[in-house]
């Protein structure tokens, strides 16, 4: 992955970033940019159950409102005060309650071993920031909690299905195990062609990275 590694290191010189602001834009309108209904990868694996789940960077808080739905104590943390005024309107509808914090990944505090459960759909992030804040953001999982996550593969670049237009926020599974596989069961890893149904903004085929871990 010798010249990945070089694409990556040279646009984080550009500092690749959608801040909040670019957010909270995506989040304004009547609708939901991605839809209500939960992402299929992670709806597939969670069962109903209990206990603590985070469930990062979730937007408008649709997979945040489903797994409350599925019994559990949920817990938001995203950029956009817009998509927690969204998250909100969601959890009425569909009678639960979520916690959402408007805070940012690099900022946040993780209290080690708090969450059962940390799910995430399409959370991309500078390559750097996934490697120094992903892992320190999976300390807060219990031993036995397992983590559940969809991004975009680096393949995704030429697709129409969504995903950012940029290496350093794809996900390359190698790379990706390297960087959070240690302390973990790997339960399921791949690289996979799914067809997407989430709205306008993510339609069609795609290559994705599936993620399913359980901490050691």
């Amino acid at each position: 992955m010798q010249d990945l590694s070089i694409i990556r290191k040279a646009i984080a010189m550009n500092k690749v970033k959608f801040g909040a602001e670019g957010w909270n834009n995506r989040f304004r309108g009547d609708g939901w940019a991605y839809g209500k209904e939960p992402n299929a990868w992670l709806a597939e694996r969670i069962k109903p159950g209990s206990g603590r789940a985070l469930v990062p960077a979730d937007g408008e808080g649709r997979n945040a409102v489903w797994i409350a739905a599925q019994g559990y104590e949920t817990k938001v943390f995203d950029l956009s005060d817009v998509g927690k005024e969204k998250c909100a309107i969601l959890a009425l509808e569909n009678g639960v309650t979520v916690e959402y914090e408007v805070d940012d990944l690099v900022e946040r505090d993780f209290t080690e071993e708090e969450f059962d459960l940390i799910a995430c759909s399409w959370f991309h992030v500078p390559w750097t920031i996934f490697c120094e804040h992903y892992p320190r953001m999976l300390t807060s999982l219990k031993p036995g909690g397992e983590f559940i996550c969809e991004g975009y593969h680096t393949t995704q670049m030429e697709m129409t299905s969504g995903g950012p237009k940029s290496l350093d926020l794809l996900w390359d599974l190698d790379e990706v195990m390297e960087v959070l596989s240690n302390g973990f069961e790997t339960i399921h890893a791949a690289v996979e062609t799914v067809v997407l149904d989430e709205s306008d903004l993510h339609r069609g085929p795609a290559h994705v990275v599936r993620l399913h871990l359980r901490k050691i």
